[in-house]
């Protein structure tokens, strides 16, 4: 026919209802945080360019470690990658497949997994307050690849979920919109922009629908130690809590 449809996350055929209006307030532990006890598997990206700056990577390290601390083992695998991006041209186009060699993603693009899927979040906690902070540039959209790639490892039976903590525009906005579009059609993917500088608007084009509850930000990164925005992430992330 001549008729057209649609796409599948156009308005016009999606719609969304709201769910679990009640408090959350009956599932605090005694600190006062939420803890995750759904089946996903979990990556964070932490964005660790030269933007965050000291403080905030410390205050990015902070947030981590609570986050992974309050997600329940038996149910949570998860995942850490910490990006930046390359310093020269010549890593810039060998990381974005522009070059005849494949490029080092720890040392030509400066991203770094720190741990693969594992419920060890014990260990993986303590591993976040101890990070390096690469102090580099912002290559988004290879990171976002990279957590594509890294989903391959999670479970069948388990809801895949990406959280991305940035504070600043990307190297290439055009880039990521095609790396996060890409990813969407494979996870849930949250985004956290931190700090009066973030890229909101970009940020809400790169989360997935609806919209209001992938995006959570934060207006500064002293605020990523408060237990409200912790608590917050982990009640968009996962739909069973404790």
């Amino acid at each position: 026919g001549t008729g057209t449809c649609p796409g599948i996350q156009s308005e016009a055929r999606l719609q969304f209802r709201k769910c679990n209006t009640q408090s959350c307030t009956s599932f605090y532990d005694k600190q006062g945080y939420l803890t995750c006890k759904s089946k996903i598997d979990l990556i964070i990206m932490l964005d660790g360019s030269g933007s965050v700056g000291w403080y905030g990577w410390y205050m990015t390290k902070i947030f981590a470690n609570r986050l992974i601390e309050h997600l329940d083992a038996a149910n949570v695998q998860v995942s850490l990658q910490v990006f930046g991006g390359p310093w020269t041209w010549t890593s810039y186009t060998k990381c974005i497949g522009g070059a005849s060699e494949s490029p080092d993603m720890k040392k030509d693009c400066d991203i770094e997994w720190i741990s693969h899927f594992t419920n060890d979040t014990a260990a993986l906690a303590k591993k976040a307050s101890g990070l390096s902070y690469p102090s580099s540039t912002t290559l988004t959209s290879v990171a976002l690849g990279e957590a594509e790639a890294e989903l391959v490892y999670g479970r069948e039976d388990a809801s895949p979920v990406v959280l991305v903590v940035t504070d600043g525009l990307p190297l290439s906005q055009e880039r990521t919109r095609a790396a996060a579009a890409k990813l969407q059609e494979k996870a849930r993917v949250i985004w956290v922009p931190v700090g009066s500088s973030a890229p909101v608007e970009l940020v809400e084009e790169l989360a997935s629908l609806p919209k209001s509850e992938n995006t959570i930000r934060i207006g500064n990164f002293y605020y990523m130690s408060y237990k409200y925005y912790i608590n917050k992430v982990i009640m968009q992330a996962c739909p069973t809590l404790r």
